[in-house]
């Protein structure tokens, strides 16, 4: 049981690829469906919660079965409300199990109560000490800019959580967050961000994939717009120096970063809505060709790979994904070593979005946290908080700083 449908399709993914279900195992397609399914007798079934979108009646289940589990997976959301209600209804005597990434607010036990006690509790510091994880490395490079606004970040991050704005709904956030958005999403301070982005991506390009965070959609696009003029400069000037360069060692790092450069693509990865060619149109940016790769995927000989695969391809020239809401949970990529976040964020997302570069990969040693939004108190909150074992603050000294101000 998911909550959305790219979540839905992984974990499908994930259990067909270790042999546990199969491609014919049922999906539910409808809330009539799903009422169909779980009145047979399937071994697995993969499901929305949005398909308990029946009104069911308690003395007519749709299973009385009490050998039912449901596994929910990202446990500590739509879980509460009448879809929900709806599920227990239709599978009174199921047990219910829940998973996430993401540790339950430590004054909020509304998870606990549905759920339950933990079965099991596995944190950042003891993953790290299995080796199923690599450290986090964190950088301060918006105070360095001087982009960044220390207010800015819980006062957005808050105006957000208080109106439980979906992420993908940037049209809401302009009107909700008034002058604060207006200060973060600048023209100036994108152009400064996009010029050090370019730097320090093209220095870590041995490194492997990279991810830049932005606060919204029509953001992701201004800031394509921005980097792309950049990335193309400093490929003209690598290679220049590149040339020029007599040191052998530093000659065939330039050339190598040159080479890199001019392979890789950046792309930005954002979920369709409606009218979105008008809208990123009012800001100069056609997002028909972008959107058709977001669909299509790339070619690689007679085939078509999709965007998703393609970025977990340690392999493929797709090494920077620029994204506001996607690929933030239940998306891992084991090459992605450089996470910049330029999107206020505290407690429980932010922990989520920086998982993304904690994966194992060879050669890995550490992932790389790039703050250009001023988050440092918040995710030192976050980590003594949600991540670190239960010691008090023993959050500080896992997250190592890379800065004066870390």
């Amino acid at each position: 049981m998911t909550d959305r449908n790219d979540l839905d399709s992984q974990i499908y993914r994930t259990f067909v690829g270790c042999g546990v279900a199969y491609e014919k195992t049922p999906r539910a397609g409808s809330g009539e469906e799903l009422e169909w399914l779980l009145k047979e007798n399937h071994r697995y079934i993969f499901s929305l919660i949005h398909k308990f979108n029946q009104d069911v009646n308690p003395h007519e289940p749709y299973s009385t079965r009490d050998d039912i589990i449901v596994i929910s997976d990202e446990a500590h959301r739509t879980q509460a409300g009448k879809l929900a209600r709806n599920m227990r209804l239709a599978l009174p005597n199921a047990a219910f199990i829940g998973f996430t990434g993401t540790p339950l607010f430590k004054h909020d036990h509304l998870t606990r109560r549905i759920f339950g006690s933990y079965v099991s509790r596995y944190d950042f510091k003891r993953s790290e000490e299995d080796g199923a994880t690599v450290k986090l490395v964190y950088e301060n490079r918006g105070e360095k800019l001087g982009v960044a606004r220390l207010d800015l970040n819980d006062r957005i991050a808050e105006a957000i959580a208080k109106a439980d704005l979906d992420p993908d709904k940037e049209a809401l956030l302009e009107r909700l967050l008034g002058q604060d958005y207006e200060v973060i999403t600048a023209d100036d301070r994108l152009e400064k961000i996009a010029a050090d982005f370019v730097e320090h991506c093209a220095t870590r390009w041995e490194s492997g994939k990279a991810m830049l965070l932005c606060i919204d959609k029509i953001t992701c696009a201004r800031m394509y717009q921005r980097i792309m003029p950049y990335w193309r400069s400093k490929l003209k000037k690598a290679r220049a120096a590149a040339k020029t360069e007599r040191d052998d060692k530093r000659r065939q790092w330039l050339e190598g970063q040159a080479k890199w450069m001019e392979e890789t693509i950046v792309e930005i990865i954002i979920s369709e809505a409606q009218n979105e060619v008008g809208d990123f149109k009012k800001w100069g940016f056609d997002i028909i060709p972008h959107r058709a790769r977001m669909k299509q995927g790339f070619e690689v000989g007679d085939k078509r790979v999709d965007v998703d695969s393609a970025f977990k391809n340690p392999d493929h020239p797709f090494r920077v994904a620029i994204v506001c809401a996607m690929w933030l949970t239940g998306f891992d990529v084991e090459c992605l070593s450089t996470l910049y976040i330029d999107k206020p964020m505290k407690a429980h997302t932010l922990m989520q979005a920086i998982a993304r570069a904690n994966r194992v990969y060879p050669g890995k040693d550490f992932g790389l946290i790039v703050d250009y939004n001023g988050m440092l108190k918040s995710l030192r909150e976050a980590l003594a908080q949600y991540a670190l074992g239960t010691k008090e603050g023993a959050g500080a000294r896992r997250l190592l700083p890379r800065s004066k101000n870390g």
